[in-house]
């Protein structure tokens, strides 16, 4: 047990490989990049970093994806305090950057990490003001012609991912009813780090956002 919780140690070598690509298809777009991009990257990244410590918790996970996850998470810690310290929390920040040398080997640690990320979600929550859209036949249909033609091929009937990969992609109908709505919200705002072979922008606008965001919630890959 106490292996599977240790999420740094050798594994920040690793982490930048992890921190600059994303699996899903789906990235920041020109209207996210606005004004409030940095409040909204920041806020979706502490949403991803207690996703996936909450997915380490789960025994299932083959040795090979809480692998990735592990080195994900690391590569978040990298990353968080210099956001943080972007955005002025200067306290926070330093809290978030003693976990660089931290192993969590034992619960307590565990614990006291997602207490700190819960605190720091509050401090710098997602708006979904902006994303508060109405839901329409025309926006649904070109939802699912965007999911269709960029997400499909890689996501649908992929399950919870090959568990031989260390960061596989998964369907992403599964996924958003595996965790928070705005944790998943969080994912389709910045993208799943991992391969840089598909860490290229896909420019939608918040209605396109958004109606994708409606798919993934409340339809299924066969509807």
């Amino acid at each position: 047990m106490a292996q599977t919780r240790h999420i740094f140690g050798d594994l920040k070598e690793r982490a930048a490989v992890f921190c600059i690509a994303a699996l899903l298809c789906v990235l920041p777009t020109a209207e996210l990049r606005a004004a409030d991009d940095g409040q909204r990257l920041l806020a979706s990244e502490l949403l991803i970093a207690q996703g996936d410590l909450a997915r380490l918790a789960d025994p299932t996970l083959s040795t090979a994806n809480r692998r990735g996850l592990q080195a994900r998470l690391a590569g978040s810690m990298g990353v968080l305090p210099w956001m943080l310290r972007k955005a002025g929390d200067v306290e926070g920040a330093s809290e978030l950057s003693g976990w660089l040398e931290i192993p969590l080997t034992d619960a307590k640690a565990e614990h006291a990490l997602v207490a700190l990320l819960s605190k720091l979600t509050e401090r710098h929550g997602l708006d979904t003001v902006g994303l508060d859209l109405k839901r329409t036949a025309a926006t649904a249909r070109e939802a699912r012609a965007i999911h269709e033609t960029y997400c499909a091929g890689c996501h649908d009937q992929a399950e919870n991912g090959d568990p031989d990969l260390e960061l596989p992609a998964r369907d992403l109908f599964l996924m958003a009813r595996q965790e928070a709505d705005v944790t998943f919200l969080g994912r389709l705002i910045t993208g799943i780090k991992g391969d840089e072979t598909i860490g290229f922008r896909n420019p939608l606008t918040d209605s396109q956002l958004y109606a994708l965001w409606m798919l993934y919630l409340h339809e299924s890959p066969m509807d």
